[in-house]
């Protein structure tokens, strides 16, 4: 059966789809929708991203390099982080943790007590982390008779705080400086905690040794965190030879905290480049030479037989060389007999010296080159102000291309160790020309870069990418020296030397010879100089 549309219908029928193309164009056009008409969306909400924060107390953090054993070991810790808040005091409010470390026999024995405590916690936007260290007690002993450093009955502190109230967003920090009663080393030399970021030098016979070394306190505060500790450095000696026995690292108290940023390393860097510059090889006793070499030129050997001396004066050869348009010279043979070997795949700092030439090894075990630090220096406008480092390179890449390569070296590959803990380094000028801004494979360069640096940072650490990094050793500070007076000249004695004077007193030159024959002529010659030696002898034998 067949439908048959009337006349009316199809005119509806007609309209209908007039209607609906209109529709269609008129979607496709962008009419504005009316202001009663539905309109659909959606939004989301987030909140801001977990921060990362801590707060840390350690004392007694000690490390010992024995002649037969090292080790390390710490009295107490108390530690919480942004994914573990909340708040410790080990062991109590007044109670003591005692620990020690001894070695074969009880030679070289390290005793402390300490106490900790530690807080980090949430409230909504406010974020609050604070810590204080406490230690007492510390004695050290070469032997199982008697001690050569011992606190007596002082104790020690250091405290720190670091608040947010915007999820970390405004950090505002604050830090003790460590503060405590003098020590003694041996019978009766005693020693005072030196001031915020200032050293201590220890010196001093103690039953049949000698202890050489310095007591740091250091004291940061960033925009993210604050540090406060007090770390000894070492080293015991014997009497007669200065035949070095032990080395010892102490960290007697340090408090830190943190928001915005993760947990840093508890010292095991600095602690690293401390004991290279206490004992810089297995044949050397003199704790000053690896410190001392870094701040003169790497031709300067530090004794006549050494093999870094050997190494310091080919690799400065080589940067003559270089500096005469040589930039893509391989390494030489007696360079390449000298440089260290690591072990691939290192996932730990390497300690290296300035003169010494060394592989730089990704941890995946790859070969990115040589490097050699040729000159450190480090300069600061004042006492305990910041400070520069320069530091000059000579780097060889390897053959290797693409991805992962040693291509570029900048200030910001570097970073200072206050206290175990790597601080944010600034941009700096050197004086000297610097590296270029890209390294080209199989190619050797040598240029400066320069960084900024606390003044209490005693070591640095240089980290290419995909490396576990370089450490090595700080020079002091240069400081201007600026003189105290200001007299050129004494203004009596300016007629005698002005040209008026002279030529008045012409007429009386003979009268003058007669009396003053050697003042006649300012330049001296053998003659009259030993005519006025013969004149001081008599007048000594007189």
């Amino acid at each position: 059966m067949s439908m048959h549309l009337t006349k009316r219908s199809k005119i509806l029928v007609a309209i209908v789809g007039v209607v609906a193309i209109l529709g269609v164009i008129a979607q496709a056009t962008g009419v504005l929708a009316a202001w009663n008409d539905k309109v659909w969306g959606n939004s989301s909400f987030t909140r801001a991203a977990n921060l990362e924060g801590y707060a840390r107390s350690t004392t007694a953090h000690a490390y010992t390099d024995r002649a037969i054993t090292s080790g390390e070991f710490t009295a107490t810790n108390a530690t919480h982080t942004h994914v573990n808040p909340g708040s410790s005091l080990v062991p109590s409010a007044t109670g003591w943790t005692h620990a020690s470390s001894t070695g074969i026999l009880l030679l070289g024995t390290v005793a402390a007590d300490g106490r900790s405590s530690a807080t980090y916690t949430m409230n909504g936007s406010v974020v609050t982390a604070t810590s204080a260290s406490n230690a007492k007690n510390i004695e050290l002993f070469p032997t199982g008779f008697a001690s050569v450093l011992n606190t007596d009955n002082s104790q020690y502190s250091a405290s720190v705080s670091c608040s947010s109230n915007n999820w970390g967003g405004t950090v505002s920090t604050n830090a003790v400086a460590p503060a405590g009663g003098n020590f003694r080393v041996g019978l009766t030399n005693s020693y005072a905690v030196p001031s915020a970021n200032q050293t201590t030098t220890i010196d001093s016979l103690a039953v049949g040794f000698r202890v050489q070394g310095t007591l740091k306190s250091v004291v940061t505060t960033t925009a993210k965190h604050a540090l406060s500790t007090l770390i000894l450095d070492v080293d015991i000696k014997t009497a007669i030879t200065l035949t070095t026995v032990w080395t010892v690292t102490v960290q007697f108290v340090r408090a830190e905290c943190g928001i915005g940023e993760p947990l840093p390393s508890a010292g095991v860097q600095s602690a690293a480049a401390r004991m290279a510059r206490l004992a810089p090889s297995s044949s050397s006793t003199e704790t000053s030479e690896s410190a001392a070499s870094s701040s003169v030129e790497s031709s300067e050997p530090a004794s006549p037989d050494s093999e870094s001396a050997s190494s310091g004066s080919e690799s400065s050869s080589a940067a003559d060389s270089e500096s005469k348009g040589s930039s893509s010279a391989t390494p030489s043979t007696g360079e390449s007999a000298d440089a260290p070997v690591l072990k691939e795949g290192t996932t730990t700092p390497t300690v290296v010296e300035v003169g010494s030439r060394f592989p730089v090894i990704a941890t995946d075990g790859a070969d990115l080159g040589t490097a050699t630090l040729q000159k450190i220096e480090s300069t600061a406008p004042s006492d305990g102000a910041q400070a520069t480092i320069a530091v000059e390179m000579t780097v060889t890449t390897s053959d290797a291309k693409g991805d992962g390569r040693l291509s570029s070296i900048a200030w910001d590959d570097f970073a200072p160790l206050v206290g175990g803990v790597q601080q944010a380094a600034g941009q700096a000028t050197a004086e000297g020309p610097p590296l270029p801004a890209h390294l080209e494979p199989g190619g050797t360069y040598t240029g400066w870069v320069a960084f900024t640096a606390p003044s209490a940072a005693g070591s640095a650490i240089w980290t290419p990418s995909g490396t576990s990094g370089f450490t090595f050793v700080l020079p002091e500070p240069t400081v201007p020296v600026t003189s105290t007076t200001s007299q050129p000249a004494p203004v009596a004695e300016a007629p005698e030397t002005s040209a008026p004077e002279t030529s008045e007193l012409t007429a009386d030159a003979p009268e003058a010879d007669a009396s003053e024959p050697e003042d006649s002529d300012p330049v001296p010659t053998a003659e009259k100089a030993g005519s006025r030696s013969g004149s001081e002898d008599s007048a000594d034998a007189e």
